[in-house]
């Protein structure tokens, strides 16, 4: 059933963000992070922003496991993305709407007028299938001069919340949440298109490494850690915090 009033709609984001707020309460948080500044759990010194890669169904423990800084979230503009922008929004990150499918061009021009902020994406979100990259993250972190930072999001107990083609994942309460931002991987600017296949399989590869890597850690395995950080070759790198933003002007 569509409801179709904006207030009921705004109402109900609310009880659902308080609600979340209470359970998180609950939740003990474990963060690791490679940059320093290449997570959007620490307050941003420098002026290099990032793109943080995450899978869909992990959305809601991105968004409520810690405190944001500095955070946008590209959302889609199909109706059931409201409800999702409305929460997002009241958990103190900016929406921006839009996606590959619709009102990409529209989204790209407000991300490159907000250098100051980083940049979270779904990239097999809306449509799906579960889990697989698509090129639009390789694209827009190209053209913004945002590294893309691979994340793995994880709890050790969890309800699946069914969705249309993927399932959102919830904490139980009093679970436990793993959080893992990877070495940032650095899209040069103005990439060809026809490149962007290629990057996308790599980040797709390092997505399965450290969702790999999570699963070893929430399994007790107290080598798994020390794994995270990756050497890429070429343009896969950990920028400067002193650096400027390509396109921040």
């Amino acid at each position: 059933m569509k409801i179709r009033s904006r207030w009921l709609n705004l109402a109900m984001s609310w009880f659902a963000t308080f609600c979340l707020r209470l359970l998180f309460l609950t939740i003990k948080v474990e963060h690791k992070n490679i940059a320093p500044e290449g997570t959007p759990y620490v307050r941003p010194k420098g002026i290099q922003r990032y793109t943080f890669c995450m899978w869909h169904d992990h959305i809601v423990l991105a968004a409520f496991s810690l405190e944001t800084f500095n955070l946008a979230g590209l959302i889609s503009q199909h109706r059931d993305g409201s409800y999702l922008a409305d929460s997002v929004m009241m958990a103190g990150i900016r929406p921006v709407r839009g996606s590959t499918s619709r009102g990409g061009l529209e989204a790209v021009r407000e991300i490159l007028s907000l250098p100051e902020m980083h940049l979270a994406m779904t990239p097999d979100g809306p449509r799906g299938p579960r889990h697989q990259m698509k090129e639009g993250i390789i694209y827009i972190s190209s053209r913004s001069g945002r590294p893309v930072v691979p994340c793995a999001l994880l709890a050790d107990r969890f309800w699946s919340v069914n969705g249309s083609w993927t399932d959102m994942i919830l904490p139980k309460p009093f679970s436990k949440v793993l959080l893992i931002a990877g070495t940032p991987m650095v899209i040069p600017e103005d990439l060809p298109r026809e490149a962007m296949a290629t990057q996308a399989e790599l980040l797709q590869l390092e997505m399965n490494r450290l969702e790999d890597i999570g699963r070893r850690m929430m399994a007790g395995d107290s080598n798994a850690a020390a794994e995270i950080v990756r050497t890429y070759p070429a343009t896969w790198s950990i920028p400067s915090q002193g650096a400027a933003l390509p396109n921040a002007a």
